[in-house]
């Protein structure tokens, strides 16, 4: 019995086509009739135009949208008559790559229907046609610019027969004229053919004899005619040609006929009668210009003048001649301040080539300063060798007399910025300690009245020490104001310098966070790992110490705290982080400047809000730094990074004549 191969499986099947679509260099795709929304599109996609499937399929309109704008329409018309119609689609149309460029794409597809005949699916292949729309174009491209080149080609292309007249001239018969002796002569091709001296009867009576004997020279020594004469257009205009042809013998070597072109040089023609007319008003152009210009030899020190106009003995009032006689005299009148500069460039250009530019100062004969601004070109010859320089120096004293008030008016206005800005600073200041300091004296007065009039009110001893302590807490307080603001006044004017130490960060940071009353009665979850950096360790307890005040005026009593110390990858990063209300993005810069409080401060904490200026500038001390950004699970996450190789001396290492200005906190020490 015959055999059969066994059904393949249907899994083997599936990967079979999947490997087939994946290897084809085309997009395989397909979408819903009724949504018109991609479906599927092959792996590629990302081959030709660069972006995943998961891009393609992720927006609806991917497609569309990425359709270059002229095409889109055209497009999109032809898909919905396809769906609409169940028949097959077939474009060509550009598409926008993922990398920017611009991609061709012929899309090849076909509606699939259901089992009642209507469409339902629409399956397509697009394929990259770039390369040869790209050959495309620049065949027509290239077609195009060859129509246009014979079509303005402003000769005459004609053949004509060997015979001639007992003159020798031109009585041939004109076998055929190219149309463009239509629009420059204003002959038809067929009037030039019907009259045999039609080329003759146009001569320039000046220009007859000579064309006529160059004619017959030609043809008694077989050479080529070359001449150029003038010829009568039909409107009377006089027009100027250059006429060559060569004799084309028959197989035999018996002239046969005239092969030639007439080309139209009325135009060079009267350009040479300009050239003369151009040369004079350059002449006078340049020589009126209020400006230097000059032509220099190609000496190797670039000092050998070649021409120079009249302005500069009206600019410095150094003549022509003298200029031209003595080389010297340029350098000599530039100012003391520029000469070696210009000097060095000047030779350095003319080793190089390199254009030279420059400003600099002259001085003119009665002593008047003059701000010139010289540019110079290397003027070389058809094979590259140098001629000569070209240049022009332009007086912009007035320019500069321009820049420099609006410098100054520039630096007025910085100065005056700055004296609003430093205005603003100590209004924002007087507020800040008009409300910061009042507070705790008006306690430490109200208390210390109540304990003054102890015996009058009738205080016993434990009320006496409780006012006591209060008096105590807002001095203390009070003194921490003041110290802040002379640490921020002593930062300011660079008389803070840390003493640097090798410390243990983490245990610094947890004996401070343990022992702090900043937070007490909240949850405080603490992790610090032991890094040793060099460090001052007063200037970063008082980081930590003012991190923790600023947590504790800006979060809710119920908030969680965390102070965390590790590693990090050139030091030790000390973390400060809440579950509080965190800190709005446009204040994340601001919010370490002086003076500034946030808007959840509690009316009842004290500082004038330098407390976080303090905590970057100690951290910039030790060449360091401090930020706050979010807290992952929401908050505020304030960081100060401490690195491991110090920024100054450590203490032992420094000079013994240096000084360490002590800060608020030795005094507190």
């Amino acid at each position: 019995m015959p055999s059969f191969p066994a059904m393949m499986n249907p899994g083997s099947e599936l990967r079979r086509v999947r490997s087939l679509i994946a290897d084809l260099d085309a997009v395989v795709w397909e979408a819903d009739t009724r949504t018109t929304l991609f479906t599927f599109v092959s792996e590629g996609v990302q081959d030709i135009l660069g972006y995943t499937p998961q891009e393609w399929l992720a927006e609806p309109n991917f497609w569309a949208d990425h359709i270059v704008v002229e095409d889109r329409e055209p497009v999109l018309r032809e898909f919905v008559r396809a769906i609409t119609g169940g028949g097959k689609l077939d474009v060509e149309y550009r598409f926008h790559a993922k990398d920017g460029s611009v991609v061709w794409l012929r899309d090849l597809a076909h509606v699939v229907k259901d089992i009642h005949g209507a469409p339902a699916l629409i399956r397509g292949l697009m394929v990259e046609i770039t390369q040869q729309k790209s050959t495309e174009e620049e065949r027509a491209d290239a077609e195009m610019r060859f129509r246009r080149v014979v079509e303005r080609v402003p000769a005459i292309v004609y053949l004509e027969s060997a015979s001639a007249d007992e003159d020798g001239v031109g009585a041939g018969e004109t076998i055929y004229v190219s149309p463009q002796v239509e629009s420059i002569l204003g002959f038809t091709p067929d009037e030039w053919q019907r009259d045999p001296v039609a080329w003759a009867r146009q001569f320039h009576p000046y220009d007859r004899a000579r064309v006529r004997e160059q004619y017959r020279a030609s043809q008694l020594r077989d050479e080529p005619f070359i001449c150029e004469y003038r010829m009568f257009a039909k409107d009377g205009r006089t027009l100027w040609f250059r006429d060559e042809a060569v004799l084309v013998r028959d197989e035999a070597g018996a002239p046969e006929l005239w092969q030639g072109i007439m080309f139209d040089i009325t135009g060079e023609r009267e350009s040479e009668a300009r050239i003369l007319e151009t040369e004079e008003r350059y002449r006078n152009l340049v020589e009126s210009l209020p400006a230097i210009v000059y032509s220099e030899d190609v000496t190797g020190t670039g000092l050998q003048i070649m021409y120079l106009n009249s302005q500069v003995e009206t600019l410095l009032g150094i003549s022509r001649d003298e200029w031209i006689k003595d080389p010297g005299v340029w350098l000599a009148a530039i100012h003391p301040d520029d000469r070696a500069g210009v000097d060095s460039v000047n030779r350095e250009t003319e080793r190089s080539g390199a254009p030279f530019s420059m400003e600099y100062r002259m001085y003119a004969r009665d002593g008047r300063i003059v701000w010139f601004h010289d540019e110079a070109v290397l003027v070389r010859d058809d094979d590259g060798r140098p001629r000569y320089w070209q240049g022009i120096m332009i007086d912009i004293t007035a320019q500069k007399r321009a820049e420099s008030l609006e410098h100054d008016l520039a630096v007025e206005r910085e100065s005056a910025d700055h004296l609003r800005a430093l205005d603003d600073m100590k209004n924002t200041f007087l507020q800040a300690v008009s409300h910061d300091l009042r507070t705790p004296l008006a306690a430490i007065l109200g208390l210390a009245v109540t304990l003054e009039r102890g015996e009058v009110v009738g205080l016993d001893a434990e009320e006496s020490r409780d006012l006591a302590g209060r008096i105590a807490q807002n001095a203390r307080k009070l003194d921490k104001i003041v110290n802040d603001l002379l640490d921020l006044d002593r930062l300011s004017r660079g008389l803070v310098a840390p003493v640097l130490r090798p410390i243990d960060v983490g245990a610094l940071v947890r004996s401070l966070a343990e022992d702090s009353d900043l937070l007490r009665g909240r949850t405080v979850l603490i992790d610090a790992a032991s890094v040793v950096v060099p460090a001052d360790a007063a200037k970063v307890e008082r980081i930590v110490e003012n991190l923790l005040g600023n947590t504790a005026k800006h979060t809710p009593p119920d908030a969680t705290v965390w102070v965390r110390v590790e590693p990090a990858q050139s030091g030790a990063l000390i973390c400060i982080e809440d579950d509080g209300p965190g800190v709005p993005a446009d204040l994340r810069e601001q919010i370490f400047e002086p003076f500034l409080q946030g808007t959840t401060r509690s009316s009842h904490s004290p500082g004038v809000g330098v407390g976080l200026t303090l905590v970057a500038r100690f951290a910039q001390l030790h060449g360091g730094k401090a930020w706050v950004q979010d807290r992952e699970g929401g908050g505020a996450s304030f960081r100060v990074f401490l690195p491991f190789e110090p920024v100054v001396p450590l203490e032992e290492d420094r000079n013994e004549h240096q000084v360490v200005v002590a800060d608020s906190d030795a005094s507190q020490a």
